[in-house]
């Protein structure tokens, strides 16, 4: 017996031309039917708790068997084949099902892994089965007979799903994972951090190019264009340090220790220089220094200052 498929290979404008013919109707509602089924089995996965590698699981099954509740028995290659992905994909989102679907004794998905065969030292197929085909036509149903259907299809599908989800056998009580809230400072360190390093990956890239290939990109519009965004770039980045607060003028950081100041010495002043002077002039040119140790700690007595003044002033130090 031969069996005849008619198949079309359109352009883009063909496309949205036979959309509106009257096969191309049942085209858009047949994309339509597709859309809305997916949104309701990712919303009911969803507030079960699932993860998107668990998620994944079942909708790539889903999308393979249909609603129609029959069982698909495919190698892990075989699966990841359809799927377009890895086996290593596949093996990582089953097991991810599995756990998850343990810890919450609830699954959309019946699995059983293909038994393992000694003999010829393989595993058989895994087989797959969808178990809530009529959640989905009813979430689907109740969505498009929703007013807000028509303005917010999204939405009018997550309500519904909402109010069929407990009409799934043993669904566990609903729950959405959030990422946990980021306090305002680190993800402005965040950012920051991301533009670092997004700014010293183009630089090793500029500098892992030929000279001639380097030359062209600069020297061409290209090179035009990164110009202009460095630029910018360049200009927020002295906006953004014009906030910080400005260092001390001399300063110096000796090896992260801490900050030591250098400040600038004190200008004498006029009756200083003139006193200096007038030393000079008597001692017939540069004074003659006299270093004298002196008791900081404890500090010398009063009698003991007045002895040392009278001996300085016996000795001709003064």
């Amino acid at each position: 017996m031969t069996v005849k498929a008619q198949v079309f290979d359109l352009t883009s404008e063909a496309f949205r031309r036979r959309l509106g013919s009257a096969e191309g109707v049942q085209t858009a509602a047949l994309l339509d039917d597709v859309a809305d089924g997916i949104l309701a089995l990712d919303f009911a996965l969803t507030f079960a708790g699932f993860s998107y590698e668990a998620r994944q699981l079942t909708l790539s099954i889903v999308g393979l068997v249909g609603g129609g509740g029959r069982t698909l028995e495919a190698f892990d290659g075989e699966l990841a084949a359809h799927v377009n992905c890895s086996d290593r994909t596949v093996r990582r989102w089953r097991k991810a099902h599995l756990k998850e679907s343990k810890q919450r004794r609830f699954s959309l998905l019946e699995i059983a892994e293909g038994e393992y065969d000694g003999e010829n030292r393989v595993y058989g197929k895994t087989s797959y089965r969808f178990t809530a085909p009529e959640y989905v036509g009813a979430v689907v149903s109740a969505a498009r007979a929703s007013d807000l259907y028509r303005s917010d299809r999204r939405g009018a599908v997550e309500h519904a799903a909402e109010e069929h989800y407990g009409d799934i056998p043993d669904a566990p009580p609903r729950r959405r994972h959030r990422k946990p809230r980021r306090a305002p400072t680190v993800k402005v360190e965040q950012a920051f951090d991301n533009a670092a390093r997004n700014v010293e990956k183009g630089r090793r890239a500029l500098q892992d190019l030929s000279e001639d290939s380097r030359a062209a990109l600069l020297e061409g519009r290209q090179g035009a264009e990164l110009r202009e965004k460095l630029l910018k770039l360049q200009a927020n980045i002295g906006e953004i340090l014009e906030n910080f607060p400005q260092p001390t003028e001399g300063e110096e950081v000796d090896g992260g220790v801490g900050h030591f100041v250098r400040y600038p010495p004190p200008e004498p002043s006029a009756a200083d220089l003139a006193a200096w002077e007038e030393i000079e002039r008597r001692a017939g040119g540069s004074p003659h220094v006299v270093s004298r140790g002196v008791r900081l700690y404890p500090p010398p007595s009063d009698e003991e200052i007045e002895a040392e003044a009278v001996r300085a002033e016996a000795c001709g130090e003064v």
